[in-house]
């Protein structure tokens, strides 16, 4: 179950509980639903991690500074990091899976 205190992460170091097997510092996952014209009005800081965001549903474009990445069919994703600005906008409803590596403290 996917707490609403972790914004969709589920796996990863920051999980309670030292014998909880989604507590790990391999990596990070998420699982989360993006409303229809969602957007990040600020430059979500560059981890020191990977970063591979998939489109389960819906059309997701991702920004960089430089570009942007649009995600429209099932499958598509972008690999980015570490250390990459990034923010996103959700042209329509989106279902995104975000996994992370290694899970670090930023």
């Amino acid at each position: 179950m996917v707490s609403k205190d972790t914004r969709g992460w589920f796996m990863g170091h920051f999980m309670p509980g030292e014998e909880n097997p989604l507590r790990t510092e391999d990596l990070e996952l998420k699982w989360h639903v993006h409303s229809e014209g969602e957007t990040r009005s600020e430059w979500a800081p560059g981890n020191p991690v990977k970063t591979l965001n998939i489109l389960i549903r819906g059309h997701f474009i991702l920004l960089f500074p430089d570009h942007e990445v649009a995600l429209k069919n099932e499958g598509d994703f972008v690999l980015f990091g570490p250390d990459t600005p990034h923010s996103y906008r959700s042209v329509e409803e989106s279902l995104v899976m975000t996994v992370r590596w290694p899970s670090k403290q930023n």
